[in-house]
C-alpha cells in the first residue's frame, strides 16, 4: 500500500519507518527497495483486507493519475462491519479498483455488490500474447471508436470480465485503452470501445458520469490507437 497512519497522518513508506494500517490497524513496516516502488507492508496480514493485492508500477501508475486523497480510501459497511480499501473513490462515491491480478468470479461478484457503484480497470499487459492477440482479432475502430473482435486461443480474459459493471482493459500505450461493451462467451465474438486515458480521468474526476451507461457519447472518447 502506498499510504499508512503515522502519529494520525496518512504518510508514504520512507526508508526504516514503522506505522499503522488504516485497514486493519495492525502493523506495517516501509519497503523501500531498488527496483520496486516504495510501500507500506503488513508484518502479517491474517486479519487485513482479503481483497488487496501487492501493488506494482501498473497500479501505481493508475493510481497516480488521481488525486492522492482519492486514493486508498477506507470504505466500511456499518450493517455488517465488514472494511474494505477501495484503490480510488471520487466524492461522488464511485469507487475505481485497478486489477492485476487473476479473481475468482465470486470475488468479482462481492466487490460489485459491496461497492455498488464500481469500475474496473484490468491489466492487459500482464500477458503479451493476449496484448498481441488482441491487436491482431479486433477491426479497425469506426466514426465512433466502436470496434468488433473474435477471441482466440484460451485466455479468459474477455470471458472473465464479462461483467454488467463498467469494464476497462489497458492494454498498453501501442494496443490501446478499451472498454469492453460486449462479449458473448459462446461464439467469443465482442464489441469493444477505444478510449483515450486522459479523457476518461477527466470524466471521472469531474463527477458527470458512472459509464454505467454504454451509449457512445459516455463511452467512446477516442477513435484511433
Amino acid at each position: 500500500m502506498r499510504f499508512a497512519l503515522l502519529e494520525g497522518r496518512r504518510v508514504e513508506a520512507k526508508p526504516k519507518q514503522r506505522a499503522t494500517c488504516p485497514g486493519c490497524q495492525s502493523e506495517v513496516v516501509a519497503k523501500c527497495g531498488k527496483n520496486n516502488a516504495w510501500h507500506w507492508s503488513h508484518k502479517a496480514r491474517a486479519h487485513c483486507d482479503p481483497w488487496w493485492e501487492t501493488e506494482g508500477e501498473w497500479h501505481r501508475n493508475w493510481k497516480n493519475r488521481f488525486p492522492v486523497d482519492w486514493q486508498e480510501i477506507i470504505c466500511d459497511d456499518s450493517a455488517s462491519g465488514e472494511r474494505h480499501i477501495a484503490d480510488v473513490k471520487i466524492p461522488s462515491g464511485l469507487v475505481i479498483e485497478f486489477q492485476h491480478s487473476t479473481i475468482s468470479p465470486d470475488e468479482v461478484k462481492s466487490r460489485e455488490e459491496y461497492y455498488k457503484s464500481i469500475i474496473w480497470v484490468i491489466d492487459g499487459c500482464k500477458n503479451d500474447f493476449d496484448r498481441v492477440n488482441f491487436s491482431l482479432s479486433h477491426s479497425r475502430p469506426n466514426e465512433e471508436g466502436l470496434a468488433h473482435f473474435t477471441w482466440y486461443g484460451r485466455s479468459q480474459i474477455f470471458k472473465r470480465w464479462h461483467t454488467t459493471k463498467p469494464v476497462f482493459i489497458d492494454f498498453g500505450s501501442k494496443h490501446g485503452f478499451w472498454r469492453v461493451l460486449h462479449f458473448d462467451t459462446v461464439n467469443k465474438k465482442g464489441i469493444v470501445g477505444l478510449v483515450n486515458i486522459d479523457k476518461f480521468v477527466n470524466a471521472v474526476c469531474s463527477g458527470t458520469t458512472d459509464f454505467s451507461s454504454a451509449c457512445s457519447g459516455q463511452v467512446i472518447l477516442a477513435t484511433s490507437l
